[in-house]
C-alpha cells in the first residue's frame, strides 16, 4: 500500500520540479544488450556513459562513449565496437516520465567478427524515457540504432549497424 502512495505522490509533483533545465547537466552510466549486424546479426553486451547538458527546457547537447562486446560463436570470432558520439536530445516533460529523442554523429572503432579492423563514421537515432526518481537522480531506458556507412580507415568490411537497448542510472548536477 505504501508503494502506491509514494507512486501517486511522485506523479503529482510538477515536472518542472524535476526536469533537466537550461545550464544543468546529467551524467549517467548504463549497461544493456546490443545486436551487431556485420553480415549476420549477433547479440552482445553494451556499456556506455553519457553527459547531457541542458541548453533550454526541451533541448540538450549530448556526448557519449559506448563499448560493445559480441562474443565468438561457432564460426565467427568475437567482435568489439568502441564509439564516441555527439548529438542533441529533445525531451518532453510529462510529470516524472520524460520521453526523449536522441540524434547524433558517431565515430567507431570496429574490430573482430572475422573482418579487418576499421574506423567508421555514421549516425545515431534513438528514443527513450527518463524516470525522474528525485530532483537529482534519473533512471533511463534508451533504444538506439547506430549506422556506420563511412569508412575512415582500415578494411572495407560490410557497413556495420548496431541496435542497442540500455538501462541508465544518472545524476543531475
Amino acid at each position: 500500500m505504501r508503494a502506491w502512495i509514494f507512486a501517486l505522490v511522485g506523479c503529482l509533483v510538477p515536472a518542472s520540479a524535476h526536469a533537466l533545465g537550461q545550464g544543468e547537466a546529467n551524467l549517467s552510466a548504463g549497461a544493456g544488450v546490443a545486436v551487431l549486424f556485420q553480415g549476420t546479426g549477433r547479440v552482445g553486451t553494451q556499456g556506455e556513459f553519457r553527459l547531457v547538458r541542458g541548453i533550454s527546457d526541451a533541448w540538450s547537447l549530448r556526448l557519449g562513449l559506448q563499448a560493445t562486446l559480441v562474443p565468438s560463436s561457432q564460426n565467427t570470432k568475437a567482435a568489439t565496437v568502441l564509439s564516441q558520439a555527439a548529438g542533441v536530445t529533445w525531451a518532453f516533460d510529462a510529470v516524472n516520465w520524460v520521453p526523449f529523442v536522441d540524434l547524433g554523429l558517431v565515430v567507431a572503432d570496429v574490430r573482430g567478427g572475422g573482418n579487418p579492423a576499421s574506423q567508421r563514421m555514421g549516425g545515431q537515432a534513438g528514443v527513450g524515457v527518463d524516470y525522474l526518481v528525485s530532483r537529482h537522480m534519473a533512471v533511463s531506458l534508451l533504444g538506439r540504432v547506430d549506422y556506420y556507412p563511412l569508412r575512415l580507415t582500415g578494411g572495407d568490411a560490410p557497413r556495420p549497424t548496431q541496435v542497442g537497448f540500455v538501462l541508465h542510472v544518472g545524476r543531475a548536477f
